[in-house]
């Protein structure tokens, strides 16, 4: 009797082993097609830009290009600032991120350290901002950033980090922060430390993840930023990339107005994206995961 239950027993687990394997092929390649849909763009955006204009004309479809050539990437950097974009969006970018972090990073620090009266009140206020749509404020921005000078410059993207870092990011920050324990802040002071130093050597060191994450969003925020540079910046020696390759598409239709042509030059209006898109990818395989760490920490804390 015994030998005949271990036996069932055995064959139970072996049916249940097997619909298990079946579970996991069927996840694994559920999850294999959805990503080959989501990067096959990709593979055309750079399988496009390595073609003669002659071989999108023949080719269109084809995901390997007859002849690979650079001549397009090569067209893009030669015949337009490039470097220029370059060097605005890196100055741009670099200056958001570091102050984005460091200003939410305070704002945040005093939600959380300092109880004082109407603290919760100022905080749902903060929280509310972000159901206004950016775009209700396009106009008002513009007539004050226009008035104050600060058209055809950086102001308008570098001065507003400084002054909180975003709704968002100081969310981020205070739910992180209100996961370190009481102990660690009444340690500190009894050791005689300051709120500056507890601030620099004890929370900002532990808010690494948080603070990684608020770093990649604000990354790439800036970096795809087209729509701020299109409204503030008129003067091409400012212009970024998002806004620079914009231009060259639009440059590309004005041409084949001109010319009289009936397909666009794809080939360089896709290598000028893939220049701006390498940054990112390269950001993504190096921080993927810091920044899943940040959010899994973030979303556990209680609001």
């Amino acid at each position: 009797m015994f030998g005949t239950l271990n036996f069932k027993g055995k064959k139970q687990t072996t049916s249940y082993m097997k619909k298990n394997k079946m579970k996991i092929f069927i996840i694994y390649f559920l999850l294999l097609v959805i990503g080959f849909g989501m990067f096959l763009p990709l593979v055309v955006l750079l399988s496009t830009s390595l073609k003669t204009y002659d071989d999108m004309l023949i080719n269109p479809t084809s995901l390997l290009p007859a002849k690979i050539t650079f001549d397009a990437f090569v067209t893009v950097i030669q015949g337009n600032p490039y470097l220029l974009y370059l060097r605005n969006t890196v100055f741009i970018t670099v200056f958001n991120v570091i102050a984005s972090c460091l200003t939410s990073a305070f704002v945040a620090y005093g939600f959380v350290r300092f109880k004082v009266k109407g603290a919760k009140l100022l905080f749902g206020l903060f929280i509310s901002g972000m159901l206004i749509p950016g775009q209700i404020l396009i106009i008002p921005m513009f007539e004050l950033y226009n008035k104050i000078g600060w058209t055809n410059t950086f102001l308008p993207f570098i001065i507003p980090p400084l002054f909180g870092g975003g709704i968002f990011n100081i969310f981020l920050q205070r739910q992180f922060m209100r996961g370190i324990g009481k102990e660690v802040f009444e340690s500190a002071q009894m050791d005689g430390a300051s709120e500056l130093a507890i601030f620099f050597k004890i929370v900002l060191p532990i808010s690494k993840p948080v603070m990684i994450t608020i770093a990649i969003f604000t990354f790439l925020n800036t970096w795809n930023d087209l729509f701020g540079p299109l409204i503030y910046l008129d003067n091409q020696n400012l212009w970024t990339l998002a806004k620079g390759t914009y231009m060259i598409y639009q440059d590309a239709i004005g041409e084949l107005g001109a010319s009289g042509a009936t397909i666009l030059p794809w080939h360089i209006l896709s290598a000028a994206n893939v220049l701006v898109s390498v940054p990112i990818i390269i950001l993504y395989f190096f921080a993927q995961q810091y920044f899943m760490e940040g959010v899994n920490i973030t979303g556990s804390k209680e609001s």
